[in-house]
């Protein structure tokens, strides 16, 4: 049986990603606050997204196992547009860089948000934004 606070924090994540990806500074101060009302909401929050960011970078047709998953310009781009501080900045660009973690010292807010916008970044690079934001939505839809 699915848990209220796992449904709750896997929409969040959603709605997250939906409001980092449309710059929605209302929406995105509400999913923040939805995906961080409790450990086990954060908890399964951040598993979404983790999950999300995974499935985005196996997903670009060029993947290979054997180099760096390097964000695109697409995504690149994007980030330019997104306010981002200190060691949550330093993670997002890290995984841009070559998908590695830097190992910050991250709460669990930060580390929701840093995979939300690194997920979504990858969706960018991948399909732009109207099709990111279809793709979320219909993700969204079927929780």
């Amino acid at each position: 049986m699915i848990s209220t606070q796992q449904t709750a924090g896997e929409i969040a994540a959603l709605d997250l990603m939906l409001a980092r990806l449309t710059h929605d500074t209302e929406a995105l101060a509400s999913a923040m606050a939805e995906s961080t009302v409790c450990p086990t909401t954060a908890a399964y929050a951040r598993q979404q997204l983790c999950g999300l960011l995974h499935d985005a970078v196996l997903a670009r047709p060029d993947i290979s196992l054997h180099r760096p998953a390097v964000l695109g310009p697409a995504g690149r781009a994007w980030l330019q547009h997104v306010t981002m501080h200190g060691p949550a900045a330093d993670t997002v660009m890290a995984l841009a860089d070559d998908g590695a973690d830097p190992r910050h010292h991250l709460d669990d807010a930060q580390w929701i948000d840093v995979y939300a916008i690194s997920a979504v970044a990858r969706l960018i690079d991948l399909y732009g934004p109207a099709k990111a934001a279809e793709r979320l939505t219909q993700i969204r839809d079927t929780a």
